[in-house]
């Protein structure tokens, strides 16, 4: 059964973990604008989202927090990946000829680019700190009867956020078609990336 209050926390906490720009959420919008499937690229991105969730729910989070070498080694991995797709992205802002992008975005196949979105998904390490570290410390710490609706909550809020960037990218579209439109959405996931890589070196070392 559905606890209404638990699903609205869920709703909430989702929203403040996933509204950020980072490196999914900056792919998710370079590949949404020319495709032609904005609803199956969030629905990979929020059953990710669910995945992680679950993961982090089921014990792995609590595993994770009780061994320090693997929560160091998991934000020392998270804090690179943010820097490195940082710097990326700092250099793509600066020689970017979106035009070539947006052509091989338009002829990738629609499976290549739903196993893409998953990679990116279930493969960054920051992801990993905040969805099955961070959420599933919090899912855990609540009665089991609530456990479902919070969880429920968060996917939820990861569906309607990757829904607004996937539909918002495409409504955009004439925008992204000005080579300076892609050098301020490059320019700035630069600059949330390397602030948030700084933040948790600062923060855990």
């Amino acid at each position: 059964m559905i606890d209404s209050s638990a699903l609205v926390e869920g709703v909430m906490l989702g929203a403040s973990l996933f509204a950020s720009v980072g490196p999914k959420d900056t792919f998710v919008v370079k590949i949404s604008i020319p495709s032609a499937y904005p609803l199956l690229i969030a629905c990979v991105c929020a059953g990710s989202d669910a995945l992680l969730i679950a993961a982090g729910a089921s014990g792995l989070a609590a595993a994770v927090s009780h061994s320090p070498r693997i929560l160091a080694i998991s934000l020392l991995g998270g804090i690179l990946y943010l820097a490195c797709n940082g710097l990326i992205a700092l250099r793509s802002a600066i020689r970017r000829k979106h035009a070539d992008e947006i052509k091989a975005a338009v002829s990738q196949p629609l499976l290549q680019t739903l196993l893409a979105t998953a990679a990116v998904s279930l493969l960054n390490p920051y992801a990993w700190i905040d969805t099955v570290l961070v959420f599933g410390s919090i899912v855990a710490s609540r009665p089991a009867d609530a456990r479902l609706s919070l969880t429920a909550g968060a996917v939820l809020a990861s569906l309607m956020w990757f829904l607004l960037l996937t539909y918002g990218a495409r409504f955009c579209r004439s925008f992204f078609s000005r080579a300076i439109a892609w050098r301020m959405l490059d320019g700035f996931a630069a600059v949330m990336m390397i602030t948030l890589a700084i933040h948790l070196a600062i923060s855990n070392f």
